[in-house]
């Protein structure tokens, strides 16, 4: 029996049973697909193979990708197949979206036969023991910062505790220092953080509180990673593009704020084209 109360949702479902809880997912890990090598995440992660895990916890309205998160795709793997994909990958091993199987990595690291560097690709919504459990395999937090707003969040992620989980969750993610080394001549965050943020259309004032929260609580070092890439998925809601000037705001206002170690997203980058298709 697996009582699940792993993130925030605490369905406190039993995984090991008939039953999902709002992840949709039972014990062992499903994953819909394995890309390797993965060039979609930021440059300072250097070479990775990402594992995308079927199903999610928070659900948002506006995925990108939806065919994972709640389309069913994907295929069971046991402890010792999981633990074989581990293994098998090259590079460091991208986890996206882990929170609800959590357990299932770590038996499976369990009985890995080599070590690798292991990003942790999460959302964000997570809660701070899992952020204990995943930092006691995880070289790198790889995580969404996606509102502060309650009402945006239970809106679009049905998560109106959003930000009161996420930051108490970033916080414990930031209690180590970063540490880069260089690696096939290329600057490489070996261990640390780096927080992303998604501007949603619309919603450019909750991008900026967003940004001050990481400056103020996490400091102006933090590596961030401001997307524009939003591209509606022709089912939930935001509905439309982002604007350029909305962008252009926020990155303005990450710029006075003096948070200039990361990423900034060319324009071009809100299209499909900058989703991985999930199709086999």
């Amino acid at each position: 029996m697996y009582i699940c109360n792993d993130c925030p949702r605490r369905c406190g479902i039993d995984r090991d049973g008939n039953k999902a809880g709002v992840c949709g997912e039972g014990l062992s890990a499903r994953i819909a697909k394995i890309i390797s090598p993965f060039t979609y995440e930021e440059p300072c992660l250097g070479e990775l193979s990402a594992l995308f895990f079927s199903g999610c916890n928070l659900r948002c309205t506006y995925c990108q990708n939806i065919a994972i998160s709640r389309g069913g795709a994907g295929k069971i793997y046991t402890d010792e197949q999981l633990a074989e994909a581990f293994d098998g990958a090259v590079g460091a091993l991208d986890l996206v979206t882990p929170t609800h199987f959590v357990g299932a990595i770590e038996r499976a690291l369990f009985l890995c036969k080599t070590k690798k560097r292991i990003i942790y690709n999460t959302s964000g919504y997570e809660t701070e023991s899992g952020v204990k459990r995943a930092a006691a395999f995880s070289d790198v937090f790889l995580t969404d910062l996606k509102y502060v707003g309650g009402g945006i969040s239970s809106k679009y992620s049905a998560a109106p505790d959003y930000f009161k989980r996420a930051s108490k969750a970033l916080i414990a993610m930031r209690s180590t220092s970063d540490e880069w080394a260089e690696i096939n001549g290329a600057r490489v965050l070996v261990r640390g953080l780096v927080v992303r943020h998604l501007v949603l259309p619309g919603h450019a004032a909750d991008s900026m509180r967003a940004l001050d929260f990481i400056k103020n609580e996490l400091g102006a070092d933090t590596v961030i990673s401001l997307m524009s890439q939003f591209t509606p998925n022709g089912v939930g809601e935001p509905a439309r593009k982002l604007k350029p000037l909305e962008y252009k705001l926020v990155v303005e206002h990450a710029m006075k704020l003096g948070l200039k170690n990361g990423y900034m997203q060319d324009f071009s980058s809100a299209c499909a084209e900058y989703t991985p298709s999930f199709d086999t």
